[in-house]
């Protein structure tokens, strides 16, 4: 009785390893495949108003994160934002504009990289781009002038109480007489969601969980070693025998 219940447990945790191996492979195999659908580009969405997905002077909406937005305004005033990164890995400064809107707030616009000579449509413009979220982390030591970052929070001022959480970069910009400005435009792509590790680290896992979980539903095809011990001491039938024979000879 007591052989056969501890058979069954050894058999019961067996398969729960085997079933918790392979649970942990798809776990992975899931993880990668989540991963791969969050880094992927998604199709933009149409062109909203600025003032119809966000507020301003509260934090931005995930929704209006990556959206192409339009405004309409008057720029006031200027800033150079130090040492940003763009395609390909490239650094170089942009030129940063505050943009009045006609409802009284106002919104960070990224204008281009940053030019000998800056091209300034006189008057009102209405300007399309992409709304990303204001930068957390310094670039570099701002000089009066300069931005260390693109943050609302660092303009701030009693003539601008009130902007839009984080900053457009520019599409395309043109005035009431329909005149489109000259920019050497800053590429805009969409920012991906971020999950921990990447793809072939979770297919990695993938492998070998299901490695361990096959050596462990073949392991009872492998012989079993029995390593046979020999005992050799005083009750040994050769020293018991030998006793024997000094007896007898007596």
């Amino acid at each position: 009785m007591k052989s056969a219940v501890r058979k069954t447990a050894i058999v019961l945790i067996w398969l729960s390893l085997i079933y918790t191996c392979y649970e942990l492979g798809v776990w992975q195999l899931n993880r990668a495949q989540a991963l791969n659908v969050a880094t992927a580009p998604k199709p933009d969405q149409p062109l909203v108003a600025l003032t119809e997905i966000s507020s301003a002077g509260k934090n931005i909406p995930i929704k209006a994160v990556n959206r192409i937005v339009s405004a309409t305004g008057t720029y006031s005033k200027s800033y150079i934002a130090k040492d940003q990164k763009f395609s390909e890995g490239q650094i170089a400064d942009f030129d940063v504009r505050v943009l009045q809107l006609n409802t009284g707030h106002a919104v960070l616009v990224a204008r281009e990289v940053l030019a000998e000579s800056a091209d300034i449509l006189p008057g009102e413009v209405l300007i399309t781009g992409r709304l990303y979220p204001r930068q957390n982390v310094d670039r570099t030591l701002a000089k009066p002038g300069q931005l260390p970052r693109i943050d609302p929070a660092l303009v701030v001022s009693k003539e601008n109480p009130f902007l839009y959480d984080g900053y457009i970069i520019l599409r395309s910009e043109v005035n009431s007489s329909n005149q489109a400005s000259n920019l050497t435009l800053i590429p805009s792509p969409q920012i991906s969601e971020r999950l921990p590790g990447f793809y072939w680290q979770h297919i990695s896992y993938v492998v070998v969980w299901w490695f361990m979980g096959a050596l462990l539903l073949i392991a009872p095809a492998f012989p079993q070693f029995r390593l046979s011990t020999q005992k050799v001491g005083d009750n040994s039938p050769k020293r018991v025998n030998k006793g024997r024979r000094v007896g007898m000879k007596k």
